[in-house]
């Protein structure tokens, strides 16, 4: 598999010299570190996502017809009982102009 470049810019250069020393120990070059350590924090963040995916996904199957008729009926009581905040009123003004 070839290889694919990219550049990084470091804002804090204390970063960057961890980075190079942490390599210099363990004996690997400074791409091969932030290389392995991109993909773990790849794989921690892509592991955090899915489990709320599956949240998201099981939530919804969940919501059944029952749900949905419990939505429509609670939609339309809030429509005739509740004042609409955006509601429009006819403005008279003693003002000619």
């Amino acid at each position: 598999m070839g290889s694919t470049a990219l550049t990084l810019h470091f804002h804090n250069e204390e970063t960057l010299r961890n980075l190079e020393r942490a390599a210099e120990a363990l004996g690997v070059s400074t791409d091969e570190l932030a290389e392995a350590a991109i993909e773990r924090e790849l794989a921690a963040i892509g592991g955090a996502l899915e489990g709320k995916l599956a949240r998201a996904l099981e939530g919804l199957k969940s919501y059944g017809p029952s749900a949905l008729d419990r939505d429509i009926k609670e939609f339309a009581r809030s429509e005739v009982e509740v004042r609409d905040p955006l509601q429009a009123r006819r403005e008279s003004s003693d003002d000619p102009a």
